[in-house]
């Protein structure tokens, strides 16, 4: 999965941001960094950009208005946000499924305020909504209820994982955080077999049992569970032929372009050995354009595949 630019992120934290600003009138910037994990000139910025928000005319009544005095954060909407809201059933539709949506996540702690914005809609909405249906449902939800045990009570999980390299390992995990990112669930702890901290997707855990363990390492903060390239790694470029571009959708890449009729992904990486294990295992629909080292070791890899089938004495 490619890292979001930063505008896109930047934009998340101002939506999130604006309401709670709203329901938190002079709130203390100190408040307000450590909530959504900004500097005080990354908030100053934000506010800046709300300053130039609003409708056609940008005068006076038109415009958000948001201030940072002293150590004091304040946050004014616009006139026209008092107006009664008018939405087309498109709009409404929209609306009412992505409400439903947010609103299924049981650990968030708006969303009973969330349902009964929903029912509102429903109501206002009349009989339209008796054929409107929304399933959300993923490979892996049903595990979600477990873990989300596992972490509140520090208890020692057993994986059964299948990564994204197709490799299928038994590990014991002290868990900390479920987080979800990019439409999937994340699962973050402790691996005892790495004896480092890792992101372990739902929907790639095949088993998952309790082991009677209770964490023995400190609780991480939950962070986005996304691979961060060192400056050390080394940089991978392979082409991938039609049925093997979800690589590009998968792994944290740099850069995706399309080369006489294939997807170039160009990426890095600080072990060669799960690029490598990654290409045999695509078979024909994965070419490695460099470095040598990579070209290498697939040959190995695949040297030694091809002798496991060979005659038995």
């Amino acid at each position: 999965m490619s890292r979001r630019p930063s505008t896109l992120a930047r934009l998340e934290r101002i939506l999130t941001m604006v309401p709670w600003l709203l329901d938190n009138p002079g709130v203390g910037v100190d408040e307000v960094e450590e909530r959504f994990g900004v500097s005080r000139d990354e908030l100053a910025d934000d506010l800046d950009i709300l300053g130039y928000c609003g409708l056609p005319g940008y005068g006076g009544g038109d415009l958000i208005e948001a201030s940072l005095v002293g150590d004091r954060v304040t946050v004014r909407m616009a006139d026209f946000f008092a107006r009664p809201l008018r939405l087309s059933v498109r709009e409404a539709v929209a609306l009412l499924l992505a409400g439903r949506a947010v609103a299924s996540v049981e650990p968030l702690g708006e969303s009973d305020a969330l349902r009964r914005a929903v029912a509102k809609l429903e109501q206002a909405m009349g009989g339209q909504t008796a054929r409107v249906a929304l399933d959300l449902r993923a490979p892996g939800d049903e595990l979600l209820p477990a873990l989300r045990a596992a972490v509140a009570d520090g208890d020692v999980v057993r994986l059964v994982y299948r990564s994204a390299s197709a490799q299928t390992t038994e590990r014991d995990v002290e868990p900390w955080a479920l987080v979800g990112r990019g439409g999937a669930w994340y699962l973050q702890g402790w691996c005892r077999q790495a004896t480092a901290p890792r992101d372990f997707r739902l929907d790639r855990i095949r088993e998952l049992r309790p082991t009677g363990e209770r964490v023995a390492v400190t609780p991480r903060p939950a962070v986005p569970p996304v691979y961060v390239p060192g400056p050390d790694d080394t940089v991978v470029e392979i082409d991938l032929a039609p049925g093997a571009e979800w690589v590009a959708e998968e792994a944290v890449v740099d850069d995706v372009r399309t080369v006489d009729g294939a997807r170039r992904v160009r990426l890095r990486a600080s072990s060669l050995e799960w690029v490598a294990r990654l290409v045999v295992q695509l078979g024909g629909s994965a070419t490695v354009v460099g470095p040598q080292a990579l070209r290498d070791r697939v040959r190995a890899l695949a040297a030694a595949t091809l002798a496991g089938y060979g005659p038995k004495n």
